[in-house]
């Protein structure tokens, strides 16, 4: 017998009706004489079923041996044995190519296409991906975030994809208009729009439990159809749903309203009396904006302050004197970027260290708290000449970190000017020319510019339905929990980008996004390989994140005594948005798959099935190395 031989009927459990012989006979045919059957072994009655040929009887036959020889075992071990059919493809090679929708075209959606494509293009023979974006053009948050003064509050030259840094920024920090630009023409310049479906929104999501799949429900040009997926990816972000705040009257007003997400360009601001709800980072943007144009008066709006700090210094940075907060970078900049990649990689570097090492600041009595929050108020106190009923107002007690921090330029010296107002109060109602506050005051306006953010409740905005008819917005209304940020159980083959408790409030957001494609990329390449139906994270694994995300965050800023987006706009209760840990722990925790903390179901009842023809593909090429692992 040769090497590879093994005898006729039965061997561990695998139903084998001729010798295999070395080499093996791969082609069409080899397996043939493979009964299409399985053998279920339960505890108390084993039963062999069959196809009607006398091959399937004899494999019946030997079958039920099987069981007689193995029945103690079982009943021991309470395991049921199955005896599979062989495929006759190497292990590990894909059985179906996987469909794969994504839902949103801004960098998360974008990055992933990029990865399937370039960094993994392997995964060209595993999935097929569909980027369906309800809006007319790709960007996100900067296609929608349009009004004066937007910017991105991460420098410039870490707030890019990854895999194609741009050299020609203008700034230190980028407006939005110029972000979405570099989007758009990275998206041609890589051919990333191949797989987009522009002004196609999804409607509905439903597991298809009988299939294994996701039926979508989209709607495009009013017509709706039925897609079908193995998985769904939401890459719509964190800060896509904006909602007019409840405040009573809002609606009867008969000036002009606006909000952040949505301004009127339109609309001529200036001459107006102007008042702005909010002091978040688009308030803080657009108010020294609206503070320039011709004869308008701004009324300030807010129920508290916020931290406005440069967390960086560029001219430290670029090895230069004092440049400001926001410099523009000079045409030597951009050529020395340009004729240098090697340069621009180590500033981009310098650029992330630093910010990686800022994670101290955010621990609760550390001494870099500490210290930066001296600096902050004493840089603040400086930006508003040490107007003491100013200072006192406008620069908070509670820790520095507790909400996001933002450079806020031309912010704190706006209210220097006369025409700028400030008022710290809850609203009481809108009255169809004026806003009344609490006390009773009551403000004459022209405008009113809602900087009130977004819906931070990370429920979708639509339909999510997983397991059983569990519906993830049911499921997230009290407190949005998942596992690791990227996944929730009830939900299978569902992943998640910037879900609850991701990387956003510390380190590179777009790094963030790279890092946790790659792991939604090493699902998907397990899924494939191993004939894997859907896995989902176990409810006990999250139940432990969360747990352990809840004490950890007792020692970080981020549940500090203020109004923050990272806890549901609350000034008490959970975390939710942020990651409990450094950024670079989130790299380490995502560089692992951690199966042991999902609930995985396969194709077959064995699990092993996917070992095929018991050979690698690498092997069965005659011309490779067979003993590349013999090191010495």
């Amino acid at each position: 017998m040769a090497l590879l031989d093994v005898p006729a009927a039965v061997n561990d459990g695998v139903v084998i009706k001729e010798p295999i012989t070395s080499p093996p006979p791969i082609g069409p045919g080899a397996f043939d004489s493979v009964p299409t059957t399985f053998i279920h072994d339960s505890k108390t009655n084993g039963t062999a079923s069959s196809d009607e040929s006398t091959d399937g009887a004899t494999l019946a036959t030997s079958a039920n041996g099987l069981l007689d020889d193995h029945s103690e075992t079982t009943k021991k071990t309470g395991h049921t044995r199955h005896v599979v059919p062989l495929i006759n493809i190497p292990g590990y090679s894909v059985q179906r190519k996987l469909r794969v929708i994504t839902i949103g075209a801004g960098f998360s959606g974008l990055m992933f296409a990029h990865k399937i494509r370039y960094e993994h293009p392997e995964m060209q023979n595993i999935v097929t991906n569909t980027i369906f974006e309800a809006r007319s053009d790709v960007g996100g948050t900067w296609l929608v975030n349009t009004y004066p003064g937007v910017q991105c509050d991460v420098p410039s030259h870490i707030y890019a994809f990854p895999f194609d840094p741009n050299p020609d920024w203008d700034r230190f920090y980028s407006s939005g208009a110029e972000i979405h630009e570099y989007m758009v023409k990275t998206v041609k310049k890589w051919d990333l729009d191949r797989d987009v479906q522009l002004n196609t929104k999804v409607i509905s999501v439903f597991w298809q439990q009988d299939l294994g799949q996701w039926k979508v429900i989209v709607e495009c040009n009013g017509v709706q159809r039925d897609e079908y997926a193995e998985i769904v990816i939401s890459a719509q972000g964190f800060l896509n749903a904006w909602n007019w705040p409840d405040i009573p009257g809002l609606g009867k007003f008969r000036g002009h309203k606006v909000h952040s997400a949505n301004w009127d360009h339109s609309y001529d601001y200036s001459k107006k009396r102007i008042a702005i709800i909010g002091n978040g980072s688009s308030g803080i943007q657009i108010l020294p904006k609206l503070a320039q144009l011709e004869d308008t008066d701004v009324l300030s709006i807010q129920r508290g302050p916020s931290w406005i700090v440069a967390r960086m210094d560029p001219g430290k940075l670029l090895g230069k004197s004092d440049l400001g907060s926001n410099p523009e970078y000079t045409e030597e900049d951009k050529k020395l970027f340009r004729e240098n990649p090697e340069a621009l990689h180590q500033y981009r570097k310098k650029l992330i260290d630093s910010v990686n090492k800022a994670f101290k600041m955010f621990v609760k009595g550390s001494p870099e708290n500490i210290d930066n929050q001296e600096f902050a108020a004493q840089q603040m106190a400086e930006k508003l000449n040490y107007d003491p009923e100013l200072c006192a107002k406008l620069i908070p007690t509670w820790e520095l970190g507790c909400r996001r921090v933002t450079p806020g330029s031309g912010y704190l010296e706006s209210f220097l000017l006369p025409n700028v107002h400030l008022k710290q109060a809850s609203i009481k109602e809108i009255t169809e020319a004026s806003i009344v506050t609490v006390d009773g005051e009551v403000y004459p306006v022209d405008v009113v510019v809602c900087a009130t953010g977004f819906d931070v409740s990370h429920r979708p905005q639509y339909p999510v339905i997983g397991r059983d008819g569990v519906s993830l917005a049911a499921k997230w209304a009290d407190e949005p929990e998942s596992y690791l940020s990227v996944a929730c159980p009830d939900f299978p083959n569902y992943f998640i980008f910037t879900g609850p408790n991701a990387v956003v409030g510390h380190g590179s957001l777009i790094e963030g996004l790279s890092w946790t494609a790659d792991y939604m990329i090493k699902w998907l390449k397990k899924i494939a390989n191993e004939d894997i139906r859907s896995v989902e994270p176990k409810q006990s694994a999250v139940d432990d994140f969360v747990t352990y995300g809840d004490e950890i965050h007792k020692t970080l800023t981020w549940t500090g005594q203020c109004r923050s987006w990272y806890k549901k706009n609350r000034v008490d209760g959970r975390v939710t948005a942020t990651f409990p840990g450094s950024a670079l722990l989130y790299k380490r925790m995502i560089s692992d798959i951690r199966g042991e903390d999902w609930n995985i179901e396969y194709n077959s009842p064995n699990r092993f099935r996917f070992m095929g023809n018991g050979f690698t593909e690498y092997e069965l090429d005659e011309s490779n190395d067979l003993s590349w692992y013999v090191s010495k």
